[in-house]
């Protein structure tokens, strides 16, 4: 992920650049106090079963803090931190005396460490989940600041992919926001398809006239009858070339 300087403009107009430059940053900030709050709640309950810095690194390793602002998280959340407040850390059984000649105890002894150890990744894990969640919630919110700052110039699915693009987010987290925010816009895009102005009315063509049909000249006929004009064929066959 780039820093909010240098994340693209492109077909964003130039009227807007600044605006779109604050939007960047506002969704920076937004995106470092989701996780500066999450990795404190991390380390405040994990404080049982790890110590602050390692907690902290865990809390980088189950959830995905781009590396520009892991720092920065991770000096706010330990000016923010209240040692006094935390609970103790569980200490660990040691093997003491003649304890520590029984090979017996020693591997019990590992193996519950290693399923301590194990069982503090597992919990690590679900309360990451629980992070990603809020921090999928961030940049939900953050997109739909972003569409309606660019409402009129790039419809909503492409201002959408150009913010996910930007915060370079991952196949999986970024179909995530993306499904959210068309929810989240559906009632308002289809509310908005009512103010829209009607299109205009198309003035229909006046019908080309239509060619007169000259008649057709008369044909040209003898001056003798046809065989089929009115003679009388009977008579015709009948008569005889001598009169009587």
């Amino acid at each position: 992920m780039s820093a909010p300087s240098q994340m693209s403009l492109r077909k964003i107009p130039a009227a807007l650049h600044l605006h779109v430059r604050i939007a960047y940053a506002n969704a920076w900030e937004a995106l470092i106090g989701t996780h500066t709050s999450e990795a404190l709640q991390f380390v405040c309950e994990f404080a049982s079963r790890a110590p602050v810095l390692r907690a902290l690194d865990l809390y980088f390793e189950v959830v995905a803090v781009p590396e520009a602002m892991q720092e920065v998280v991770r000096i706010r959340c330990l000016t923010s931190l209240e040692l006094e407040s935390l609970p103790a850390l569980t200490p660990l059984p040691m093997l003491r005396g003649w304890q520590l000649l029984r090979v017996d105890r020693f591997l019990e002894q590992q193996q519950y460490r290693r399923r301590y150890q194990e069982k503090t990744l597992q919990l690590a894990r679900m309360v990451g989940a629980r992070a990603a969640e809020a921090v999928i919630a961030t940049h939900v919110e953050n997109t739909i600041g972003f569409c309606g700052l660019l409402r009129g110039v790039l419809p909503v699915e492409q201002a959408t992919d150009h913010y996910l693009r930007e915060f370079s987010l991952s196949s999986s987290a970024a179909q995530m926001v993306w499904q959210r925010v068309q929810a989240r816009v559906a009632g308002e895009e289809l509310t908005a398809q009512y103010f829209d102005p009607p299109p205009p009315v198309l003035e229909s063509d006046e019908a080309d006239p239509q060619p007169e049909v000259e008649p057709e000249p008369a044909a040209l006929t003898s001056g003798y009858p046809d065989a089929g004009d009115g003679l009388d064929e009977e008579a015709i066959r009948t008569r005889s070339p001598y009169p009587d």
